[in-house]
């Protein structure tokens, strides 16, 4: 359990003992990623997309460009996170079921938890790491995102790996007795920045490289420069070569294979016009919005790390701790990055978690071990194990009813299996202006989607029995426009506990 042992005279820590009680919370933290990971269906079209990506891959075997069920290119994002799906896939039988799409994700959450507990140890802060470890496994926001099959924990990951192994370098690469042994690890940072681009795209490059100027530029003033951090040239170039080996042969390849769409789709309206928020299909929010959002998602810990950084800020620890800075640079730059977008999703914020916890991790052993006082170590003790377990106590609530309820609201799969019933493969199914890639996940290959009138018409215009899902309130403007009968098969809603968010009907043609 967490105990009180005294350091030196007039200072105590917080230590981890290997006890029952610290195996039981440790199992926790492990259950809070991976517990019923695979016990509910996929529950929205982030997952189902990534499950088709990866699943038509293995089918396939055609690893290049993301691909849906029906054909059409996925170019929204990179490969990278569909591709470790597929890996998960492979070493599955070659099936993507959900667990399978959502390892990546916790498995991710898991490794990053581990970084920031390793990486402060490793760094004199054995409280702080316990702290961080906890704050991060335990953030509302970065739980339930590591426990779904989506982009943003993995780059998280592979943000923390790019720069941690940044600071190890630049600590190396001070002038001293082991000046030049920081190149290792500029080399890690180029490849986990390499592979954060193969995720999200230049945004990944964006957060580590705005941080880690930002922490050179900052310790500048901070540090005696004796003692200043440094990236050496020569790194520098090394870093820009190994991070284009890694990810820029693929985008290249893209480009070609894509005749130029892939630019257009990706770079122009998921990147740029994000950014700028100048498209109509996308909401923009104010640049206040993350502040109040990044409150909510660290919870409960933001109730700690707010009077802690403040207090840190006031004290002296700015000065003192270099890697009190390094985090709260770490938190503020993303964040501020991230705010420069119009166009924002409180997932996009997890990245900048680690920081916050290294920075409350470093805050919370500063704070502790200048307490004079034992019973106010006690005080943080009891303090700290509250909150930790009110972190804890949300969570069976989440898994037994929250999780039931969403997959419940998202329910697909018995819709689809009435459906196969009347159009069984390799017949192929006619989607008519249906976005519903979990629907489309759970038919499988081959589909067809539709938008336009004239295309629906010119596909019924082809012999054979068809099959059609369409809104209920396009059929009638269906018979009108292609002259056809449509005949009703199966309805959603008779599939579903809750009225569904988008009603939809399948449709027999009448020859």
């Amino acid at each position: 359990m967490l105990s009180l042992r005294r350091a030196r005279p007039g200072h105590a820590r917080l230590r981890l003992a290997a006890n029952g009680p610290t195996l039981l919370v440790l199992a926790f933290l492990f259950a809070l990623f991976f517990f019923q990971l695979g016990a509910r269906d996929l529950v929205s079209s982030h997952e189902a997309r990534a499950a088709q990506n990866a699943q038509r891959m293995l089918d396939t075997g055609e690893w290049g460009l993301p691909t849906l069920f029906d054909g059409q290119r996925d170019l929204q994002k990179p490969p990278g996170f569909y591709w470790l799906v597929a890996a998960m896939g492979w070493l599955n039988g070659g099936h993507v079921s959900p667990w399978v799409a959502r390892f990546p994700a916790a498995a991710s959450g898991l490794v990053a938890v581990l970084l920031v507990y390793g990486f402060l140890r490793r760094e004199g802060y054995a409280t702080g790491a316990l702290v961080a470890a906890i704050a991060l496994a335990t953030a509302n926001h970065f739980v339930a995102i590591g426990r779904t099959a989506r982009i943003d924990v993995p780059l998280t990951c592979a943000v923390a790996v790019a720069l941690l192994a940044f600071y190890r370098g630049c600590r190396r690469s001070c002038p001293s007795p082991t000046r030049g042994e920081g190149e290792k690890w500029f080399v890690l940072s180029a490849v986990a920045a390499g592979f954060a681009v193969l995720l999200k795209g230049p945004v990944g490059l964006a957060l580590i490289g705005s941080t880690a100027v930002a922490f050179l530029f900052v310790e500048r003033f901070a540090s005696p420069k004796s003692d200043r951090p440094r990236l050496p040239l020569l790194s520098t170039v090394l870093g820009v070569f190994v991070v284009a080996l890694v990810a820029l042969p693929w985008f290249v390849w893209a480009q070609h294979a894509t005749d130029g769409e892939f630019v257009r789709v990706f770079f122009w309206h998921h990147n740029v016009e994000r950014f700028a928020g100048t498209s109509e299909s996308l909401a923009s929010h104010p640049r206040w919005y993350y502040g109040p959002r990044f409150a909510l998602a660290f919870m409960p810990w933001t109730l700690l790390l707010v009077p802690l950084a403040v207090s840190g800020l006031r004290s002296g620890v700015w000065k003192e701790s270099r890697l009190f800075r390094f985090g709260v640079v770490w938190l503020v730059v993303m964040v501020a990055v991230l705010s420069a977008a119009r166009f924002k999703r409180a997932d996009y914020l997890l990245p900048a978690f680690p920081g916050a916890a290294i920075a409350l991790g470093c805050a919370a052993e500063r704070w502790l071990t200048a307490r004079a006082n034992p019973r106010s170590a006690t005080r943080a003790k009891w303090a700290f194990g509250v909150l930790v377990a009110c972190a804890l106590a949300v969570w069976p609530v989440m898994w037994f009813v929250v999780e039931p309820a969403e997959t419940a609201r998202q329910e697909k799969q018995s819709f689809a299996a009435a459906i196969r019933e009347h159009a069984p493969k390799p017949r192929t199914i006619l989607l008519f202006r249906t976005e519903s890639h979990l629907l489309a996940y759970h038919l499988g290959s081959p589909l067809h989607t539709l938008v336009e009138w004239g295309e629906l018409k010119d596909a019924l215009a082809a012999n054979g029995p068809h099959v059609v899902v369409m809104p209920p309130e396009c059929v009638v403007d269906a018979e009108l426009i292609t002259g056809r009968k449509f005949v009703p098969v199966a309805v959603l809603a008779d599939f579903t506990s809750v009225r569904p968010h988008r009603p939809l009907v399948c449709l027999r043609i009448v020859e």
